[in-house]
């Protein structure tokens, strides 16, 4: 990862609703715990406030500032599935976080083919950046 970059980690994922809101929540403070530099796009501007607009360019701020982007895939929300594409395309690394990843579940091949690995929860990213292993699981890709 290079050092130049302002964030650890682009944290990118749906929030639209309670479910997503705490899956969020648990991957970033998973991150936080390890002493990893977020930058939250929930967090980073209102649209009531800054509009769409400026919305999209602090988000694209954010992704351009991270050595890393970690998406959460529990949703195929657009706007994610936008962010991981964006980041591929620069060279950012990018990994997915899928809580309670099994064999059954599916991602889509072109975020799966994007993404250097995929995190089966927070005990699995703390596994990583404790140790730098993961438990890999071999989901289906479509």
């Amino acid at each position: 990862m290079s050092e130049d970059k302002q964030y650890d980690f682009y944290v990118a994922g749906p929030f639209f609703d309670p479910e997503q809101t705490a899956s969020m929540e648990r991957l970033e403070k998973i991150l936080e715990d390890h002493g990893k530099v977020l930058f939250e796009p929930r967090f980073a501007s209102q649209i009531e406030e800054a509009g769409p607009e400026g919305c999209f360019a602090d988000d694209i701020r954010g992704i351009n500032a991270a050595k890393a982007v970690v998406a959460n895939l529990m949703d195929e929300d657009p706007g994610t599935m936008f962010e991981i594409g964006y980041a591929h395309a620069l060279g950012i690394p990018v990994y997915g976080y899928f809580e309670n990843l099994t064999p059954m579940d599916r991602v889509n091949l072109m975020i799966a083919q994007s993404v250097e690995l995929v995190f089966a929860g927070p005990d699995d990213v703390a596994k990583y950046l404790e140790t730098g292993e993961h438990t890999e699981v071999d989901y289906i890709q479509f």
